[in-house]
This record gives C-alpha cells, sequence and structure tokens, in this order.
C-alpha cells in the first residue's frame, strides 16, 4: 500500500470514527431523554415523539435509533441503572477502605465498633440525601422498573440483575460482622435504605427530614454490626 493510499485510509477510518461517535452522542442523548420522560410520564406516555420532544432532536432520529419503543424504554432503564451503580461507586470504595482500615481483632471492641459505625453511618447518609436531592429523576424510574416487572420478562431480567449488583457491596459489608447468614442482612438493610429514598421523592426538597435519613442510617448500620 503506498503513502497517498495509507493516508487516504486513514481519513476514512478517521472520518468513520467520528460519524460514530457522533452517533453514540446522539443515541445517549435519546436514551438520557427517555429517562427524564419515564420519570414524568411512566410507560404508557414514553412514545418516540415525547422522547424527540424532550430531546429537542427530529423524531425521525429517534426512530432511526430505536426503531422498537420497547426497546427504546429498556434500553433506557438499563442506563438509568448503569448510571445507578457507577454513582454509588466513590461511596462503596470509602467504606470499604474505612472497614479494611480496621483489624479484625479490633473489630470484636465495641468502643471501636461504634467510631466505625458513626463514620459508616455519615457516609451513607451523605450519599442518600445527596441521591434524594440531586438524583430524583434516576431515582423515580428505579421505582417504576420494580413496579413494571410484572408486564415484562425482559425488564424482569433487568431488575433482577440491578437488585443482585446493588445486593452484592452489602453483602460484603455484613460478611464482617455476621458469618451466619448476612444475605438476610444485606437485603434488609438494601431494602431499608431503598425505601428510605423512594419515600422523599414526592416531597419538596427543603422539606426533606435530613435528621430521620440519619437516625435511620445508623440504626440499620448498628444493627448489622450488632450494636444496641
Amino acid at each position: 500500500m503506498t503513502v497517498a493510499e495509507l493516508d487516504t485510509l486513514n481519513t476514512a477510518n478517521k472520518t468513520k470514527l467520528r460519524h460514530r461517535t457522533k452517533g453514540e452522542r446522539t443515541r445517549e442523548k435519546v436514551l438520557i431523554a427517555a429517562i427524564d420522560v419515564l420519570a414524568e410520564k411512566g410507560i404508557k406516555g414514553t412514545t418516540h415523539r415525547a422522547i424527540a420532544n424532550q430531546a429537542q432532536l427530529q423524531l425521525s432520529l429517534t426512530t432511526y435509533y430505536f426503531k422498537d419503543i420497547q426497546e427504546l424504554i429498556h434500553q433506557a432503564f438499563k442506563l438509568n441503572s448503569e448510571q445507578i451503580l457507577s454513582r454509588s461507586d466513590s461511596v462503596l470504595e470509602q467504606a470499604f477502605t474505612l472497614i479494611n482500615s480496621v483489624d479484625k481483632a479490633s473489630l470484636r471492641k465495641v468502643a471501636v465498633k461504634e467510631q466505625l459505625c458513626k463514620q459508616l453511618s455519615r457516609i451513607t447518609a451523605n450519599y442518600l440525601h445527596d441521591h434524594i436531592q440531586n438524583q430524583a429523576t434516576s431515582l423515580a424510574v428505579e421505582q417504576l422498573l420494580f413496579t413494571e416487572i410484572q408486564v415484562s420478562p425482559q425488564l424482569r431480567q433487568l431488575a433482577s440483575q440491578h437488585e443482585q449488583a446493588q445486593l452484592m457491596p452489602f453483602e460484603y459489608l455484613c460478611r464482617f460482622f455476621n458469618k451466619v447468614d448476612p444475605e438476610l442482612d444485606a437485603k434488609i438493610m438494601r431494602t431499608v435504605f431503598t425505601q428510605l429514598k423512594y419515600s422523599h421523592l414526592a416531597q419538596c426538597k427543603k422539606s426533606i427530614d435530613v435528621k430521620e435519613i440519619e437516625t435511620t442510617t445508623r440504626k440499620i448500620i448498628g444493627w448489622v454490626m450488632g450494636l444496641k
């Protein structure tokens, strides 16, 4: 291949990559708009036209990338799930770093456990409060996913995967303090935190009871750690 032919091929590949990247950005914009529409209108109100209006795109673009509205909705739920799990990574990393900094022998001491519980509760409460304040749309769509699993096997599978991904770090944490049935503790902990977030969805942001979040968080983590 000559230098000229190689340059032509490289130019063609760059152009192709540029078009593909633009297409990926447009596709993601459609999905983000779909998440907003799902939160506001529910599944029945989530149409190609409503999504196009939300995304400020031509209707033909939404149908180009997603000819099947059900597939578009499923992919929007999937993206929302990925975003929720991604946002929790940094918080979980803080919590696990903190737990792993305490040796197992010290974890038997009440004073050490109480201090650890206080720190973990603060980290968790701050995360929950931020999630409620700034991620209401994401929470609403997550809640919608779990209410729609009875009518869609595809969504049921996605909801199950989402739940398992959320449970894993809770199980990891609970194993430090419960060797018998940490899975059960993890399910209870996740359920309490999830309902705590959902219960604030309909409230005005200014009326969110931060004290309730902190108290509940401290109570459930203390219970898992075997503290009174």
